[in-house]
């Protein structure tokens, strides 16, 4: 019960490894409130959670749109007055192209999403996380933030620019009481991932970032890294990018 009393915020929970947070912090006592744009699967989730030990509540929220971010913010604050943890998670991916190839609404999107869903959700917990006496921020990255992502420029460069953005803040607040942290996840048993081997038709030589030899991630394994360096056993962690993926990116 690690996160008895604590409040949890999650962005983008309603499937994969953002389903899998939510149920791992409700397991370990947690009050979690996620969000999502797909109101069913949000509910759904919420069912599964019921017979937790902690509670989980679902907001619908686009993290593209700022004001959506604040309202999911104050929602949390109204329900119950504080942030201690949070978790940025909601991303997308896009179809293999290469570079000049790749639609410019696709890769505008993915980084509305991606980069600025990140910068907004942090412009509105920091402040609150102050107010209340500190948190830990955790940013959902990618191992195709380590180097160059042939076929998936906009999401390899988004991911990139997560770990920019959690670097950076991470050193703007580094006298406060506030850990900021990034994980980059290789491949897992996702619908996102489903998608792309769907996308690339069998052809692994367009999978960016490599396949771990055990395969495929379950995101249950991924949360637990997640709930480390959210709890107090990761202190002294801030403005690291831990790779979880099996060794993919070793080589």
């Amino acid at each position: 019960m690690r996160f008895s009393g604590k409040t949890i915020m999650v962005t983008g929970g309603t499937s994969g490894l953002g389903e899998a947070i939510v149920k791992a912090f409700a397991t370990e006592g947690g009050s979690v409130h996620f969000c999502g744009l797909i109101d069913n699967e949000g509910h759904r989730v919420e069912s599964l959670c019921n017979p937790l030990e902690g509670s989980v509540r679902y907001h619908h929220a686009d993290v593209r749109i700022e004001s959506s971010v604040v309202t999911f913010v104050q929602a949390i604050l109204d329900a119950e007055q504080k942030i201690d943890i949070a978790v940025n998670n909601a991303g997308i991916s896009h179809s293999a192209g290469r570079f000049a190839d790749l639609e410019m609404a696709m890769v505008e999107d993915v980084m509305q999403t991606n980069v600025m869903g990140v910068w907004y959700a942090m412009r509105h917990q920091i402040p609150e996380m102050l107010k209340c006496g500190g948190g830990s921020i955790i940013n959902i990255a990618s191992i195709l933030s380590k180097s160059g992502a042939q076929w998936m420029a906009a999401y390899g460069s988004s991911k990139h620019a997560v770990i920019g953005l959690t670097k950076s803040a991470a050193l703007d607040y580094a006298a406060d009481p506030i850990r900021i942290n990034a994980v980059s996840p290789g491949p897992m048993l996702t619908p996102m991932f489903e998608r792309a081997l769907e996308d690339i038709d069998g052809d692994m030589s367009k999978f960016a970032g490599g396949m771990p030899e055990g395969g495929p991630a379950d995101p249950a394994e991924v949360a637990k890294t997640i709930l480390y360096i959210a709890s107090g056993e990761a202190a002294y962690m801030n403005g690291a990018n831990v790779i979880v993926d099996g060794g993919a990116s070793s080589g």
